[in-house]
């Protein structure tokens, strides 16, 4: 080494700081050549054949799901109870469990991320005239998720178990076509349907149509998202705070207490996932402090394609600097997976 000058022993260090991939500290940095991103931990909430495949491979570490096939179920029923004059609950809960892939091949839980879907098509209509005793109008946020596929399939177990009661199933088909879904409201109440099962789009914009139906004397029950009146008959739904809580917790304990957080949000005014939203973040608040919160205000909007696209700025912007995420519904955890995945920044867990 006699015949290296100051100069070359700077050079030579660079070489091998070059080489190692390490900074002064020893440590590689997030992303360096090699090491590639650190692999993001994954939880989101409902299930899907894509999701539940990840969970799986242990690419997502958690899946909080409801009970769509209860909760179809329920509403249809609560709404010829209430028809014929029986006492109903004005609220009930269908239920939220975390699975992960330590506990999702147990029989319960198995049966929760595999129910049976019905494909939004056929069955009755509100032309011609009634087939049974009661025609019940159930109108859900969309029919392109699995999960309303699973609502589906829960009213038409209903209606025949019930034997009295036929369902006309109508619904936008993504997620954010709150006109439509006035629209089949007021087509529901010009057909003088006997009563309305409505999981709103917004709980706010549906207000009008919904009291202007009970107004003529149709009953409404509410499932999945609350709506603000005092007019309907009952409301069924996930508890969805809790679910924002479960969610938190399982983030928390898998990153150990510490590390940086991204929530993708859903849409506003969808009071379902503006629960799911808070719990989160007031879980995050309460009994991580270890855990920092550094994007909260992004949307994922309706689709799977649009939470992709918008998740992929986020990994763009976030990447080697975030350790987990969360995402509140289907098609904004499906999108953010397919996001993470193409960006190499998801793995088989922490």
């Amino acid at each position: 080494m006699s015949g290296i000058g100051p100069r070359g022993l700077r050079y030579l260090g660079l070489a091998l700081l070059a080489f190692t991939g390490c900074g002064g500290d020893g440590a590689a940095p997030a992303g360096a050549a090699g090491t590639g991103p650190r692999p993001v931990v994954l939880i989101g909430f409902d299930a899907s054949e894509p999701l539940t495949s990840a969970l799986r491979a242990s690419k997502i570490q958690g899946l909080v799901v409801q009970n769509p096939l209860a909760m179809g179920e329920l509403s249809v029923k609560t709404m010829v109870a209430h028809l014929e004059k029986q006492p109903v609950e004005a609220r009930i809960s269908t239920g939220e469990t975390l699975v992960t892939p330590e506990n999702m091949n147990e029989p319960a839980i198995d049966r929760l991320i595999h129910p049976p879907q019905v494909e939004n098509s056929g069955g009755a209509s509100l032309s011609g005239a009634k087939t049974k005793k009661w025609r019940v109008m159930v109108i859900p946020k969309g029919t392109t998720h699995e999960f309303w596929k699973t609502i589906h399939a829960g009213a038409l177990k209903a209606a025949e178990e019930l034997g009295n009661v036929e369902i006309v199933w109508q619904g936008p088909q993504k997620e954010d076509d709150r006109v439509l879904q006035i629209q089949l409201v007021q087509s529901a109440i010009a057909a003088r349907v006997d009563g309305i099962v409505l999981a709103p789009l917004d709980a706010k914009a549906l207000v009008e149509a919904v009291e202007a139906a009970v107004a003529k004397g149709i009953p409404v029950v509410v499932f999945d998202s609350a709506l603000e009146t005092t007019r309907s008959v009952s409301y069924i739904a996930t508890n969805n705070y809790n679910g924002g809580v479960l969610a938190a917790r399982r983030l928390g304990e898998t990153l150990g207490g510490k590390g940086k957080v991204i929530l993708l949000r859903y849409a506003v005014g969808s009071e379902s996932t503006e629960q799911r939203e808070k719990g989160f973040t007031d879980t995050l608040a309460k009994e991580f402090p270890g855990l920092e919160l550094i994007s909260d205000t992004e949307y994922a909007g309706p689709t799977s394609d649009s939470a992709q696209q918008r998740a992929q700025s986020l990994a763009t912007r976030y990447r080697g600097k975030v350790d987990g995420v969360f995402c509140p519904n289907e098609s904004s955890t499906d999108g953010m997976l397919r996001a993470l995945e193409g960006a190499g920044m998801i793995g088989a867990g922490k």
